[in-house]
């Protein structure tokens, strides 16, 4: 188990539920598809107060294992097809990179959009795990607390995604 998952979690999450983390999602959500001028806006945590950066897209992660490599490009194929609206569109990554810990491909989604499109790759995913997260300053945060994830909840490296200053600051003076 990391130090992040030992230290940083348990401090920054002890007294938040489930229903808070689902609030939380739904104000960003509301914040987002309020105004649809800018790049990148600001929604405040109703926990703490805090202001989180959120870009007004999304990533999704559909993972797959070394098995799987021909239905995950059936499934890559019917997601092209079936949302018009995405924003880009990955190969396929035979190996693990990054906080993922299974071979992926990534497509990104208008936040706007984001209920909608993520019932269609529910429906489309075929049994593969889905992670769908904000794109956001705060990257910890992002594929933790306001993560989605479709099918089975893979586990994730997050010792080097960047956390929220705080967060680091947290982290630096828990050593």
């Amino acid at each position: 188990m990391s130090f992040i998952n030992k230290v940083i979690f348990p401090i920054m999450f002890k007294d938040i539920d489930v229903r808070q983390v689902l609030s939380l999602r739904s104000s960003i959500a509301m914040n987002l598809s309020a105004n649809s001028s800018s790049k990148m806006r600001a929604s405040t945590n109703p926990l703490d107060g805090k202001e989180y950066k959120i870009m007004e897209k999304f990533h999704v992660h559909i993972y797959f294992t070394k098995n799987e490599i021909e239905l995950a490009q059936k499934v890559r194929d019917e997601l092209i097809r079936a949302i018009p609206q995405l924003i880009y569109v990955g190969e396929l990554i035979l190996k693990p990179v990054g906080p993922h810990s299974k071979p992926m491909f990534e497509i990104h989604i208008p936040a706007a959009e984001i209920d909608r499109i993520a019932a269609i790759i529910d429906k489309k995913r075929s049994g593969l795990s889905v992670l769908i997260h904000p794109v956001q300053d705060d990257e910890l945060a992002a594929h933790t607390v306001f993560a989605r994830w479709l099918g089975d909840r893979l586990k994730l490296d997050l010792n080097n995604l960047n956390p929220a200053k705080d967060t680091q600051q947290l982290k630096c003076s828990s050593m």
